[in-house]
């Protein structure tokens, strides 16, 4: 299998309608990320990402084909030195390694091209899948959020997970 992180290019709309909308994938993400996922937010992420450089979000793409995404946000102000990172990756192909691949080789990236020290992820009490995923990237199992996150009409923690640079 060959995983690798591409640039977003408008040839990943077909795959990006077919695995992104997808409610389980939905319920492990913040609400922003479009549930359903029409063609116009396919559209949409393509040309936001595109203006991107360097960028901030690929494709996770297995043998060719976008499967999934990984990106990073910048916080202002104080927390200027931190990002977060997210990721989806389609149901086909979980418990496969890959996200966590993707992860490790997505944070190198970060860690290279920006002057970040700090990126850390936020994971829903609920998705311990996403948390093994993290611990093997290399990140750090920081805080538990109690009752931080509501989600689908439920409370849930917020599990905090950091790389440092330092």
């Amino acid at each position: 299998m060959n995983i690798e992180l591409c640039a977003w290019k408008e040839a990943d709309i077909p795959s990006l309608l077919q695995y992104a909308n997808n409610r389980n994938i939905w319920d492990k993400v913040r609400d922003d990320f479009p549930h359903p996922y029409t063609q116009k937010d396919a559209e949409d992420w393509i040309a936001l990402n595109k203006a991107r450089n360097p960028a901030t979000s690929f494709s996770i793409s297995v043998n060719g084909v976008a499967v999934g995404g990984v990106g990073i946000v910048f916080k202002p102000d104080v927390y200027r030195r931190s990002a977060e990172i997210g990721y989806w990756l389609a149901e086909p192909f979980w418990n496969q390694g890959i996200t966590s691949e993707a992860v490790r080789r997505f944070t190198d990236y970060c860690l290279a091209t920006f002057e970040v020290t700090r990126l850390y992820a936020g994971v829903f009490g609920n998705n311990p899948a996403s948390m093994r995923v993290l611990e093997k990237s290399g990140f750090k199992a920081e805080a538990v959020l109690k009752s931080a996150i509501y989600k689908n009409n439920e409370l849930l923690d917020e599990h905090i997970f950091s790389k440092l640079r330092i």
